[in-house]
Formats: structure tokens, C-alpha cells, sequence
């Protein structure tokens, strides 16, 4: 078969399943073009060359990898979800004729066509908003606005490498789906039953472990620069965590409700805990995407509202009185007395 019907063929299904795909290719343009934003922002001329913006590029800068870590946590996770879906679909296709290095090909177009949609409309939208999310921070500051239109060239490689990187491991992960799976696997995967998901006491106590960690590095450090520097640790540490605790943790724990006689064999109790262990599998990482982008939003809030709120405090604590000295002079020999003056 030529290489014209494998990417016709992957074309039709997109456009067949476009309803689960629509919102694949929606998260993947947005997290395309927060990752351009923010490397562009943070590589910005006009920004280091602004008061305090070369602090706040570092901080951009921090946050560039956390913007990848999420990148790849959802794309990879909403293409899993994707393959479960099509495995039917691919169980057919191999019972009709094809090998399975044919489905790798229709996959790998499939991913492409995404990709490349992902990256056009990620970069224009990004290119779009750039300019005014950097007239946002600069009005912040209360500097002035720099007029003219300028693309980051530094945002589109690393954008165009990592989105690059993330959608190849999405491939790897595909065809490892295909090929350990034989074809009656496959055609008959919608009506196997789910098995039953399994408590990881090691991983649910490296969650926990990790999670307070993270935490007692932002309670119990008070030295500003080794908040700084440490502050990145911390931020991974509670990402991991969180992750780890709604995988692992929330199964540890509905598998001890389980064991817990008198609480598990009551009506309610039986058919929520059961319910609630196979809920928790599919969804555990939504739920925890859900977790910590809702506490990055509300440390984003209330770290710039008090930032900016004390900001006038500050001020006025430092400088108490304000000053207004007019000086003026009809002869230019006078200007070195009145100096003078103005010195004692």
C-alpha cells in the first residue's frame, strides 16, 4: 500500500472520531501556547531590562519546567485515553488484513496530523497574546510601553523541541499498546471487564513523604535566598506527590475500607467503596491535574495580590515624609553654592 493511503487514512479517522479528538487538539494548541508565552516572556529583551526583571525572568524561567512536567502529564494522559477508546477500532482493523506496522503508520500520521495542528495553532495564538502579556507585566511595574511587535525565536525552538519530544513518547507509548496486544485482545477490549485496580503501599508512602516535604520546605524556611533556591524543590516535590497520592493513595485507602468489616459490608458502604476504586483509576490523574493547577491558581492570586497590595506599605514604612525642593538661580556660576548648600 502507498504511503498516500496511510495518510489519507488517518485523515478520515480523526475527522471520524473528531469528538474525542476535538478536545485532544484544544488542550494541546493551549498548552502549546502557554509554553511559547512563557519561554518567550522570560527570554524578552525588554523585560531584563526593566527594574527587578531579571528576578523576575528566573522565576519565569522556573516556571517554563512546570509548564512542561503539565504539558506532558496531560497530553500523555489524554492520548492513553484515546488509544483505550480506538482499541476496538484497531482490533478491526487487524482482523481485516492489516499487520500491525500498518497500524503504526496510520498511528504515527494520526499523531503527526496533530502535531502539526498543535504547533500552528499554538504558536499563533501565542505569538497573538505575547505581546500583551508582556505589556500586562510592564504596566504592573509601571514602566513604559515599548511600542512594536517583536516573535521569540528562543520560544518557537524550545516550543517546537519539547512539543516535538512530548509527541514522540506519545508514539512510542502507542505502538508498545499495539504490539503487546494480539487482535482479539483488541476487537474484544470494550466489553472486557476493568480489573480491579491494586493498592502500592511504597508508592503511596513515597506520596505522602513527598508531599510533606514539599510543604515543610514553604512553611519552615524564613531566609529569603534560601526560599529562592529551594522554592523549585518544593514546587516538585508537591507535584510529584499529589500525583502519586491520587494514583496510588486514594486505592491504599479504599482498599483498607475494604478490610474494615464493619464499615465496608453495609449497603452504602459496599457499593460506593466499589464503585469509587474503579472511578478512581480512570480518573485519578484528571483529579489531580484538577488539584494542582486550582492551588497554583490561588498561590498565583494571593501571592500577587499581596505583593502588589504592600508594595505602597513598603514604601511608606521606608520613606515617611515626602520632599519638594524648588531651586532657582539666574546665573549658571551659582549652581556649585547652591550645591553646596543643599549638601550641608
Amino acid at each position: 500500500m502507498s504511503k498516500a493511503f496511510y495518510v489519507k487514512m488517518a485523515w478520515q479517522n480523526l475527522v471520524k472520531n473528531k469528538k474525542v479528538y476535538i478536545p485532544f487538539l484544544l488542550t494541546s494548541v493551549f498548552a502549546t501556547m502557554m509554553l511559547y508565552m512563557i519561554v518567550g516572556l522570560a527570554s524578552n529583551e525588554g523585560l531584563k531590562a526593566l527594574p527587578g526583571g531579571q528576578d523576575m525572568q528566573m522565576m519565569l524561567g522556573l516556571g517554563v519546567f512546570v509548564v512542561e512536567m503539565f504539558l506532558l502529564i496531560f497530553l500523555f494522559y489524554t492520548n492513553s485515553f484515546l488509544l483505550k477508546r480506538r482499541k476496538k477500532e484497531f482490533g478491526l482493523y487487524s482482523v481485516l488484513g492489516m499487520e500491525k506496522k500498518h497500524l503504526a503508520r496510520v498511528i504515527f500520521y494520526e499523531l503527526l496530523f496533530c502535531f502539526v495542528i498543535s504547533l500552528a495553532g499554538g504558536l499563533l495564538a501565542g505569538m497573538l497574546l505575547d505581546k500583551l502579556l508582556f505589556l500586562v507585566v510592564i504596566k504592573m511595574l509601571g514602566t513604559d510601553v515599548p511600542l512594536g511587535f517583536s516573535i521569540s525565536v528562543k520560544g518557537i525552538q524550545e516550543t517546537v523541541l519539547y512539543v516535538g519530544i512530548v509527541y514522540v513518547a506519545m508514539f512510542v507509548y502507542a505502538l508498545l499498546q499495539v504490539r503487546l496486544a494480539n487482535p482479539i485482545e483488541l476487537l474484544h477490549s470494550g466489553s472486557m471487564a476493568e480489573k480491579e485496580p491494586k493498592s502500592k503501599l511504597v508508592i503511596t508512602i513515597l506520596g505522602v513523604v513527598l508531599l510533606a516535604a514539599g510543604y515543610a520546605i514553604s512553611v519552615t524556611i524564613t531566609n529569603p535566598i534560601m526560599a529562592m533556591l529551594l522554592f523549585f524543590v518544593a514546587v516538585i516535590c508537591v507535584i510529584i506527590g499529589t500525583y502519586l497520592l491520587f494514583t496510588s493513595g486514594s486505592i491504599t485507602l479504599l482498599k483498607a475500607l475494604e478490610k474494615n468489616k464493619r464499615y465496608y459490608y453495609k449497603i452504602n458502604h459496599f457499593l460506593s467503596v466499589s464503585n469509587m476504586k474503579f472511578r478512581m483509576k480512570q480518573n485519578a490523574v484528571s483529579l489531580g491535574n484538577i488539584c494542582i493547577l486550582s492551588t497554583m491558581v490561588l498561590v498565583m492570586l494571593s501571592t500577587t495580590i499581596s505583593l502588589w497590595t504592600g508594595m505602597v506599605a513598603a514604601v511608606e514604612s521606608g520613606i515617611g515624609h515626602d520632599y519638594n525642593v524648588t531651586v532657582r538661580y539666574d546665573a549658571m556660576d551659582e549652581n556649585p553654592d547652591i550645591a553646596a548648600r543643599m549638601d550641608a
